[in-house]
């Protein structure tokens, strides 16, 4: 008789802040994009601030560029401060974590003149001492987590677990998921995608392609702004002898619910880790970008510049750290609350998942 898999869930203790609608100051006539969670989907309102009074003889400023830059409207959003992560398990082997949206998973050049970003989850855990070591600081990231993406991250706390972890992690016998909410047509999607079977009777789809680099000729990366990762359909790919560096990423999707007639709720399942992979392929294989990612075509920036792609659950099962044996535990990070206030999900309302 199979063993049933041990879940660990740990609901988020931190309360919601509230967010406000319209992250930036509007200038007079410039129409506004904002997530309306009425209506499930994005919708363009357009709203002008009322003129002064006081009419000034200075030059009005240049108008800025219709797709500034992505990074600088997470710098001027209103939003709140960032939420608190929450420990999902804690031993003396190893960390695993709720990222919340906004935490760089590893410092980067926003650090501060002690070294440590403001912004970085790893420095902040450090602080708290959740690490290993006499001075409880010794953590190793084993994996990333875009910024603006909230979920699970696992952190070893000693060199060992870290040496043994990671070569799981080399070895693509970590087992991991995500939730996303995309905007897009559920039946364009599948049409899509290819139909994979399951041993436990669900219908998963897959999607296949050929990572390229996003460089221009002349060898510059492109703009913060833009896509910094490109996909062909490997079903175009006609002569896969000729396929050089170039890496063919798969990754499968099933629907769990629908939130309005073009936003649904579908779980990710992938074993290569490439950079935005979920992200990239959901947008321009499917054409069903994440909501809020704005990067990869999303119509419109959530309140608070996030974006729903949550990394929902972590299964180790060839690693075994003293007298742990990981093969029948499973990590899961609950969702964050503010889908509940944009899409109306709740992690109570979320199907059972029949993990193998």
């Amino acid at each position: 008789m199979k063993k049933t898999v041990q879940t660990l869930i740990v609901a988020l203790s931190s309360p919601v802040s509230s967010f406000i609608l319209l992250p930036n100051i509007k200038r007079i006539g410039e129409v506004g994009r904002i997530f309306s969670p009425s209506l499930g989907l994005a919708a363009e309102n357009e709203f002008r601030t009322a003129r002064t009074r006081r009419q000034t003889t200075s030059r009005p400023a240049p108008a800025t560029s219709k797709k500034s830059s992505i990074s600088e409207k997470r710098k001027n959003s209103k939003r709140a401060n960032l939420l608190e992560p929450s420990v999902i398990f804690s031993n003396n082997h190893l960390l695993v974590v709720n990222k919340p949206a906004g935490y760089h998973s590893q410092p980067n050049e926003s650090a501060d003149q002690r070294g440590l970003s403001k912004k970085c989850l790893l420095s902040k855990l450090k602080k708290d001492e959740l690490g290993g070591g006499s001075a409880k600081n010794f953590l190793l990231p084993m994996h990333r987590l875009d910024q603006p993406c909230t979920g699970i991250l696992l952190l070893a706390k000693t060199s060992k677990a870290g040496t043994r972890t990671g070569n799981a992690f080399r070895k693509h016998a970590v087992k991991k998921d995500y939730f996303c909410v995309v905007e897009g047509n559920l039946k364009d999607m599948m049409q899509r995608s290819e139909i994979v079977s399951k041993e436990n009777g669900n219908r998963m789809y897959k999607l296949s392609g050929v990572l390229k680099s996003n460089k221009s000729k002349s060898g510059v990366k492109p703009s913060k702004g833009g896509a910094s990762v490109l996909f062909k359909p490997l079903q175009q790919i006609h002569d896969m002898g000729n396929l050089g560096d170039q890496r063919v990423c798969h990754l499968e999707w099933e629907h769990l619910l629908t939130v309005s007639k073009n936003i649904h709720l579908v779980r990710v399942v992938t074993e290569t880790g490439a950079k935005h992979q979920v992200r990239a392929m959901l947008s321009q294989l499917a054409k069903s970008p994440v909501c809020g990612d704005l990067r990869y075509g999303a119509s419109a920036a959530l309140p608070d510049m996030s974006v729903a792609l949550h990394a929902r659950s972590l299964h180790l099962p060839t690693v075994s750290l003293g007298d742990m044996n990981m093969k029948y535990m499973r990590f899961i990070a609950p969702i964050p609350k503010t889908w509940t206030e944009f899409f109306s999900i709740k992690e109570s309302s979320l199907p059972t998942i029949h993990y193998t």
